[in-house]
């Protein structure tokens, strides 16, 4: 289904989607299960299968959350007129692991699309440093297990840094390897905000968007247990 434009020109981010293309700072929202645009008409870049915020703890526990990013293709009809048409990517999937089969690494996210900057998990800093680390993971082969044999237990092997995000007052700054700062986050009235510094990649805006999410679902699924485990 496509729609016609008619006046203002169409915003830069909308005209390609290129996974190495640059994405210039913006300021990004997280409303409900969708990431806006922190401009005029909210054009919302992402969804989730579901609010990561409002979610009951069971289910927060129990399910995986969809990442997908809405796709806003500009073109020039016939008669001049500008054209979006929309469709989204389905780029990661937010796991949850529960300690029985988690590796090490109980929040990760799975890429699903093949321009994606591969699997991810979240690592927390060692204290005494407070914040956490998004790296790649690849399943690391086992040894010592009978020739047919597949453990259910999966092995990960950590890779490269990806973001180095750092906690500070009422706020996390995330770092590039090379130490420069890309974005910060942060919430203010109830309101998840991710403001994105500097340009990046669209394969790391991407992996960056699916570790904000994956934080902030963290967050919400340990906010959820505590009275739980007061109650105990």
């Amino acid at each position: 289904m496509e729609t016609s434009l008619e006046g203002d020109d169409p915003p830069p981010y909308v005209l390609v989607n290129d996974a190495e293309e640059i994405v210039q700072p913006v300021i990004l929202l997280l409303v409900g299960h969708f990431i806006r645009a922190h401009t005029v008409d909210g054009t919302p870049l992402y969804e989730l299968s579901r609010d990561i915020q409002a979610s009951s703890t069971s289910e927060a526990l129990l399910s995986q959350v969809s990442l997908e990013r809405l796709i806003h293709n500009v073109r020039v009809s016939a008669s001049g007129m500008p054209r979006v048409s929309h469709r989204s990517r389905h780029i990661f999937e937010l796991k949850h692991l529960p300690p029985v089969i988690s590796t090490g690494y109980p929040y990760c996210l799975d890429a699903m699309s093949r321009h994606s900057i591969g699997n991810l998990a979240l690592k927390s800093a060692s204290f005494p440093r407070s914040g956490f680390k998004i790296v790649k993971i690849q399943p690391e082969k086992q040894d010592g297990f009978p020739k047919g044999y597949r453990a259910r237990r999966e092995s990960l092997k950590e890779g490269e840094m990806l973001f180095d995000v750092v906690k500070k007052r009422g706020h996390y700054e995330w770092m590039h390897p090379d130490g420069n700062r890309i974005a910060v986050d942060d919430k203010t009235d109830d309101q998840h905000r991710l403001v994105v510094t500097a340009p990046v990649t669209r394969k790391t805006m991407d992996a960056m968007i699916g570790g904000w999410c994956l934080r902030i679902w963290r967050d919400s699924i340990k906010s959820k247990n505590e009275p739980q485990k007061a109650r105990t």
